[in-house]
């Protein structure tokens, strides 16, 4: 499985210099302004890098034909560095067992945004004391549009690539496919930022037809039931598996999922209650259409994918975010998912697994230290003696946590 591992982050945003390990299921907490969003901008931010933005675009939004197709990062390049003048780092290092493979960036602000430096390395068995890499005899001449050339070497730890140049282009692409060349390891073909999901599922996206072609769910959660639709009409045998979430959740009991279709081709989802009700996509609840969205688009994007939710629990009642947090962690499992969330409830970490609670961590703002603060629960001192006298919620609740920094 291809994972995420962790994030370093210096003078980005409220981040002084902080480092978050992940697991495959991760949630932050901790309070409003705290710096949880913050952390996934610095994830949005390398994702617009490795889909080949240029870093202005990145943090100034894209536009194509005179129209916005992706806001600015918030706060845009002005908003990038904690200190004015000072350098931004940003690190990520992924595992790909047996492979490790770090990708690092220096990002200078005055003006125009250009990298200071940007490294990518691969770190694997076959690397280690292997000769049969030649990454001498490698051209690199031409391959990258930067003033000066980066530069491939080895040792008898890794392989690297490094542009210590000022530039405004990510070369982590043009790295791994140099890495593809000379290296057929795991890490080479892993699932980066670029094949991510930002999934922010908003309700009045979901209540329209939708063109039964249209079998890719949309980021905002839009094409529900065409997506529905065709997988019920793929899978069969999975419709069952819906009902019986959506039955779990909702006060009617659910026993069936319908479509109603135009002659033109579109679809609408419609929940079937045990009475014969019928309740089509655009009269259902927002929080039944939020668990909805966050359960079909995990069920349906690519398996080992990174999937980032802000908030999932959302609408929901607190009686049923259990249901939420089991889903989260089954699909996690099964599909070698890895989920990065952030929720404010506290019934989300009551439904945690042990291990899933120990991986969770806190965003805090300290006075005894610069900028945002990053902890796992489970490296709290003394957070399993206290956590097993007194449930999660009250020390979530009556700031235990942020005490025990």
């Amino acid at each position: 499985m291809a994972m995420l591992e962790s994030i370093h982050l210096k003078n980005f945003k409220s981040f002084a210099d902080a480092e978050v390990k992940l697991a495959p299921l991760t949630v932050l907490v901790g309070a409003n302004g705290s710096g949880k969003s913050n952390l996934l901008d610095a994830l949005r931010l390398v994702q617009r890098l490795e889909l080949g933005w240029t870093l202005t675009e990145a943090l100034q939004g894209r536009r194509e034909a005179g129209r916005e197709v992706a806001p600015a990062l918030r706060g845009g390049s002005m908003g990038l560095a904690r200190s004015a003048n000072a350098l931004v780092e940003l690190t990520l290092r992924w595992i790909a067992e047996p492979d490790l493979m770090t990708h690092g960036m220096r990002i200078e602000v005055r003006g125009e945004p250009v990298f200071r430096w940007e490294r990518v390395a691969l770190d694997g068995p076959v690397l280690r004391g292997s000769s049969r890499i030649a990454v001498d005899s490698v051209p690199v001449k031409g391959l990258f549009p930067y003033n000066a050339q980066p530069s491939i070497s080895t040792d008898e730890q890794s392989l690297t690539f490094l542009v210590p140049n000022e530039a405004n282009q990510s070369v982590y692409r043009q790295a791994l496919s140099r890495f593809s060349e000379l290296y057929a390891g795991p890490a080479t073909q892993v699932l980066t930022l670029g094949h991510s999901l930002f999934l922010e599922v908003i309700p009045a996206r979901m209540r329209g037809y939708s063109p039964q072609q249209d079998i890719e769910l949309g980021t905002e959660g839009e094409n529900i039931s065409s997506v529905l639709w065709s997988h019920c009409e793929r899978h069969p045998d999975t419709q069952q598996e819906w009902v019986d979430w959506l039955a779990e959740l909702c006060g009617p009991e659910i026993v069936g999922l319908d479509f109603s279709r135009t002659e033109l081709g579109d679809v609408m989802l419609v929940l079937v209650e045990k009475d014969g009700t019928r309740t089509p996509a655009r009269s259902l609840s927002d929080g039944t259409l939020r668990f909805l969205g966050t359960l079909v688009a995990l069920r349906t994007v690519q398996e080992g994918s990174l999937v980032i939710l802000e908030e999932p629990e959302t609408g929901l009642h607190p009686q049923r975010i259990h249901l939420l947090v089991e889903f989260l962690e089954s699909v996690v499992r099964e599909r070698g998912l890895q989920v990065i969330l952030t929720t404010h409830s506290p019934q989300v970490l009551q439904a945690l697994s042990a291990e899933s609670l120990k991986n969770t961590v806190l965003c805090a703002r300290s006075p005894d230290q610069d900028g945002t603060v990053l902890r796992r629960l489970g490296d709290l001192p003394h957070f399993e003696e206290v956590s097993q006298r007194s449930n999660i919620e009250h020390l979530f609740t009556t700031g235990w946590l942020e005490r025990a920094l």
